[in-house]
């Protein structure tokens, strides 16, 4: 595992002083790095909106507002209909800030310095790009240019696109009291702010994207992170090939504890993303009332049958399995409850617990204690809260999952867009792939059910959270790649399985003369 193939997430400092290394070190001056800064987001900005839409942008005096200004001016030379409004005094701006002010007055681009009486009226149709204040805000934004904000973000634009950060929002925290800019679309250049990848900014974040200005990498490496943001690179680096002499036994021996009456769907999702994500084996215990179901639907599946019919009631004969994934489905019943405490105190393997294995743990939090280490929990947010109790907000909800994590040493993959992975060390990575399609019921099953087979395939918890979670976003992303989120049922995940796979273990296409000589 390879975390230089990661995007570290740095806070402003640190963004700060990659800067400056570069500038000093690249060499290039601070002016041409806003260039080419600029340069990016237009690149982005030009495929994705078409000229006919009027743009208006707002610039402060610091160096965000420089990049406003630059982008400003590529844009009206790319043929769009360009306003400019000034936040602040553009006398009072910073060195990059003025030369590239006096250069627009060059432009016949309708420029105006914001009061509080001309605060503009804007169409549906007209995009906003957001250029006051960027990553390094200290501090709450209040008066006039809070009044700006809050005026604009009753507007109603469809498009506000923040260049780096909206303003207002800090890099790594939110600054109470001061006004913050909506935003359906952040820019974000060369690594991505915590801020932007918790789930309460976003309508400040929107739909994020990074742009590499080429600071320099190996610099960026020396800085200190416990955040990163998965990249396929990355994954790459530690997925595990198939030797030619496998054989099923040694692709793990899996059991999938789940369903119960009337949850049966639970149980064939998992079973089904189990195999279809490399697993050798495959045993699920289940209740009575599963046992045709799954032998129809999961025929490569060997069953055990619980001794009740309705629900899962005990358990025996574990000892021989490389893996437990234990959950979906099987409800919280005190029997069902009593099957999985037996699973706690005799198997001391890594295990895979979701869904109701957790809610029942939440029920029995002395329990915790009996998870073997180097486990994966998967819970959503309702679901991790019922564990550990209230937050005050997102980023106490990331302290909780990192001493949770390290406390109990586990891995908790807290699921959602840009699910966080946290091992008990205290490194955290957020997961790049997903989309807002795969908030659909059996999502979660699926995600047991792959998680399961790379445990049972040898990858620490760790590996197979950070592997699994991209995994399955990435199946996501390539069902809407053709087809509507909207209609992305969990069944769809499983069929673009095996693609997503293909394109994370098969990085490219073997040359044919190299493919001849292998020959």
């Amino acid at each position: 595992m390879d975390f230089n193939y990661c995007l570290k997430v740095l806070d402003a400092e640190q963004i700060r002083q990659a800067d400056q290394f570069t500038i000093k070190n690249e060499p290039i001056h601070s002016i041409d790095l806003m260039e080419r800064a600029s340069e990016e987001f237009a690149r982005w900005f030009t495929a994705l909106f078409d000229t006919e839409i009027p743009i208006v942008i707002f610039c402060g005096t610091g160096n965000n507002g420089g990049d406003g200004l630059v982008i400003c001016r590529l844009l009206n030379d790319a043929g769009y209909t360009v306003s400019l409004f000034c936040v602040g005094d553009p006398d009072s701006g910073s060195r990059d800030f003025k030369i590239n002010y006096d250069i627009i007055q060059n432009y016949d681009i309708p420029q105006t310095v914001i009061d509080q009486s001309n605060f503009p009226t804007l169409g549906k149709d007209t995009v906003i790009i957001d250029a006051i204040f960027g990553s390094g805000l200290s501090r709450p934004i209040t008066g006039l240019i809070a009044d700006l904000i809050n005026h604009l973000n009753a507007e109603p634009c469809e498009y506000r696109v923040a260049v780096d950060i909206a303003s207002g929002l800090g890099c790594d925290s939110k600054f109470d009291g001061g006004a913050i800019m909506n935003a359906s679309h952040t820019v974000c250049f060369q690594v991505p702010k915590l801020s932007l990848l918790l789930p309460e900014n976003e309508n400040q974040s929107g739909e994020l994207i990074i742009k590499s200005i080429g600071l320099i990498e190996e610099y960026i490496q020396s800085l200190s992170s416990n955040y990163y943001f998965s990249t396929l690179s990355f994954v790459r680096s530690f997925v595990k090939h198939r030797s030619r002499f496998s054989h099923k036994g040694r692709a793990g021996k899996n059991l999938l504890v789940a369903g119960s009456h009337g949850k049966m769907g639970a149980a064939i999702l998992a079973g089904k993303a189990c195999l279809r994500s490399g697993a050798g084996l495959l045993t699920m215990h289940t209740p009575g009332c599963g046992q045709n179901v799954l032998q129809n639907s999961v025929p490569e599946a060997m069953v055990m049958v619980d001794d009740q019919d309705q629900l899962i009631s005990n358990m025996h004969s574990i000892s021989d399995f490389d893996v437990i994934g234990v959950g979906p489905g099987i409800g919280t019943d005190k029997m069902t409850a009593g099957a999985f405490k037996q699973i706690l105190d005799q198997f001391d393997l890594p295990m895979v617990i979701d869904a109701d294995a957790l809610n029942i743990l939440s029920e029995n939090k002395n329990w915790i204690e009996k998870i073997p280490e180097g486990s994966v929990l998967t819970p959503h947010p309702g679901e991790f809260r019922r564990l550990v109790g209230n937050w005050e907000n997102d980023y106490d909800r990331l302290n909780k999952q990192i001493e949770f994590c390290a406390k109990h040493k586990v891995i908790i993959l807290l699921k959602g867009a840009n699910s966080s992975i946290c091992n008990p060390d205290g490194t955290v990575v957020f997961n790049a792939t997903g989309n807002p399609g795969m908030a659909t019921g059996g999502s979660g099953d699926v995600l047991t059910g792959i998680l399961t087979a790379l445990v049972g395939q040898g990858y620490n918890g760790f590996e197979a959270a950070l592997l699994g979670a991209y995994l399955h976003g990435l199946a996501g992303d390539l069902f809407v790649k053709k087809n509507a989120e909207e209609s992305l049922i969990a069944s769809d995940l499983l069929e673009y399985l095996p693609r997503a796979m293909r394109k994370i273990v098969y990085q490219q296409k073997v040359k044919k003369s190299e493919r001849r000589r292998r020959i």
